[in-house]
């Protein structure tokens, strides 16, 4: 067999519940230019039996053989990688059945060193918000456009943008080329520290020059009860994974958050760590890109209520991170605690100007119970496309 035209990476611990169905996924695929790795973190015995049900040799399976740091369990899968484009999603995550189709239709006829696009969610029925259970959430559009990926990391400093638009390798297929650039800058590494996926964001718009990205989305972010991404979204609800992840690290959170900021579970507070590690590292002199605090207040200000059970905790943080930078909470506008009680979401969903934006779809209704069935039943909904 000839070198692939992508690698598809799962990295996976503890998730046999989850990993079978996106393994599915993948195999499923109608393009079969590709290869699998299933890259296990020190898993027990269940993950493999999941694994070696899938008698193809399109699969390759890799077991850590002591617990890793997430960032190091991804750069150890590297190793089997041969295509030409990479791609890791996540155990509770799908590809769409036309995703690698369409991937190498658009790569044949514009040459990109990362393909991103904008992926679907699915919420599985574990997940940690309960109005949100089983529900399937489908974008409508399809255009095509060339970006600056310099432009958008000077957003995502500027917190103009969330590192979700970035060419994350967990939303991207990205060129072999612009890991081993990365990993020039690195000194032999492309997950360096941190969380991969806003790592890679950050790094892929560093090096990368010719990005396109495509709205439909090629995969499809699943969103399970052992979602790390979730633990810290629902704060409230998530803590027993997020202690789970911490010990996965091997350090507490003080010992995880940068010292310019305050230990906390916090997502902007993530993400500013992040930002501080990627500059201190990657371009120390870059006036241009700079971690600015008073941004990071108001962003957290503005999504005090992104999990209103959790509101007394970052609103304490909020003053915390302030004090450490002599800023007056008075520069800050704090909305009240939202009592509004959330709303089950169900068929069109309407944006400005009353236009369609999305459509939410009831999947046990449906009898859609996994990740893989989710996605077979967003490639019916969607229109077939054909890149010309």
């Amino acid at each position: 067999m000839g070198r692939p035209r992508f690698s598809i990476v799962i990295p996976t611990r503890q998730r046999h519940q989850t990993l079978p169905y996106a393994i599915q996924s993948v195999l499923f695929q109608n393009c079969d230019d590709f290869e699998l790795i299933v890259q296990d973190n020190c898993s027990g015995p269940e993950t493999w039996d999941v694994v070696k049900q899938f008698r193809t040799p399109k699969l390759k399976y890799q077991r850590a053989g002591r617990l890793l740091p997430m960032n190091e369990n991804w750069e150890m899968a590297l190793g089997l990688c041969e295509g030409d484009y990479l791609f890791y999603m996540g155990d509770d995550d799908a590809l769409m059945p036309d995703g690698l189709r369409l991937a190498a239709d658009i790569l044949q006829r514009t040459e990109l060193e990362i393909l991103s696009w904008q992926k679907y969610t699915y919420w599985w029925e574990s997940s940690l918000e309960p109005t949100l259970h089983g529900r399937l959430f489908l974008h409508l559009g399809c255009n095509f456009q060339m970006v600056d990926p310099r432009a958008m990391l000077e957003s995502f400093y500027d917190w103009k943008i969330g590192f979700g638009v970035l060419p994350s390798i967990y939303t991207s297929l990205v060129h072999r080329r612009v890991v081993e650039q990365v990993r020039a800058r690195t000194g032999g590494t492309y997950f360096t520290i941190g969380a991969p996926d806003v790592w890679t964001g950050i790094t892929n718009s560093l090096v990368a020059q010719r990005v396109g990205v495509f709205e439909r989305g090629l995969s499809l972010s699943g969103n399970s009860g052992a979602s790390t991404g979730c633990a810290y979204f629902f704060r409230s609800k998530g803590e027993a994974r997020r202690r789970d992840y911490h010990a996965e690290e091997g350090g507490t959170l003080e010992q995880l958050t940068h010292s310019a900021l305050i230990p906390s579970v916090n997502l902007e507070i993530n993400h500013a760590d992040q930002q501080i590690r990627a500059k201190e590292m990657l371009f120390p002199n870059d006036d241009r890109l700079q971690v600015k605090i008073p941004v990071v207040l108001a962003s957290m200000a503005a999504n005090i209520n992104r999990d209103p059970d959790s509101y007394d905790e970052t609103l304490s943080e909020i003053g915390q991170l302030a004090a450490k930078y002599s800023i007056s909470l008075s520069t800050l506008t704090i909305p009240a605690r939202s009592h509004a009680p959330k709303q089950v979401m169900q068929g069109p969903l309407f944006g400005a100007n009353q236009k369609l934006d999305a459509l939410a779809v009831n999947c046990p209704e449906a009898g859609v119970h996994d990740v893989h069935q989710a996605a077979r039943l967003a490639g019916a909904i969607l229109p077939p496309l054909t890149i010309q």
